[in-house]
């Protein structure tokens, strides 16, 4: 079953793709660690649906439009494309074939699995494609400090207007899920913020914060470790 196959199969069956709902392949992790050094990562899928499911499996590098045949990125996935039968598991092998990590900051890509039911019979069926997309983190193996001790390291600042600005002095991405700038016993939060990329800044934007705070104003904000558990954390602003 080749990738034209499966791009032929979509064209053609009326297949409605469905984007960030939980699929009926359900991948054992939220997020893949890839130690650079490693010679493959195992993936687990299990097909949850009550009967057979066509896989497609491919990695990009962050453009979710991206066809598996034109994705240009170091990784092969074995298999590519498989058929599973109803509460069938499945290992799925992540091999990187890049060359030695020439930087010494973590890399992200994204893991695509894209399920369709078979053909019915009947051509005037709606068939539905659940792809699911969770991050693949490419970590160098000289990266500087600790990819935990990441989160720890986030220097903020008040912005005027409405916003915050956050700095990652690290080697690491740190995935933010929520932030709240607690002032003067009133608090304004985001609950959908950036993830941040090593050594870069960001601005989170918080409705209805003050453009500048007491010293005793804080921010409390919560970040997804490399399990996808959740981390509360607390830190000063840095001056102004």
């Amino acid at each position: 079953m080749s990738s034209a196959w499966m791009r032929l199969a979509l064209a053609i069956l009326g297949i409605g793709l469905v984007w960030g709902a939980r699929g009926e392949i359900v991948i054992d992790r939220t997020r893949i660690i890839y130690p650079a050094s490693s010679e493959q990562v195992t993936v687990n899928l299990t097909n949850e649906a009550d009967s057979p499911r066509l896989v497609q499996v491919w990695i990009d590098a962050g453009d979710p439009r991206a066809r598996p045949e034109d994705s240009d990125v170091p990784f092969t996935v074995t298999p590519p494309i498989l058929r599973m039968d109803a509460g069938q598991g499945q290992a799925l092998r992540v091999a990187y074939h890049g060359a030695a990590a020439q930087s010494d900051v973590e890399q992200v890509y994204w893991l695509n699995v894209l399920g369709i039911r078979p053909a019915a019979n009947t051509s005037h069926a709606l068939q539905l494609a659940f792809r699911s997309r969770i991050k693949l983190f490419l970590r160098p193996p000289l990266s500087p400090g600790r990819a935990e001790a990441a989160a720890q390291g986030l220097q903020w600042r008040v912005l005027k207007d409405v916003t915050l600005q956050v700095q990652n002095p690290s080697a690491y991405h740190v995935s933010l899920a929520s932030v709240v700038l607690g002032i003067e016993g009133r608090q304004y939060r985001n609950d959908d913020p950036p993830m941040l990329a090593p050594r870069s800044s960001a601005i989170v934007t918080l409705h209805g914060a003050p453009g500048s705070g007491p010293g005793e104003a804080r921010v409390h904000f919560t970040t997804l470790d490399d399990h996808g558990h959740a981390r509360n954390h607390e830190a000063p602003l840095s001056p102004q």
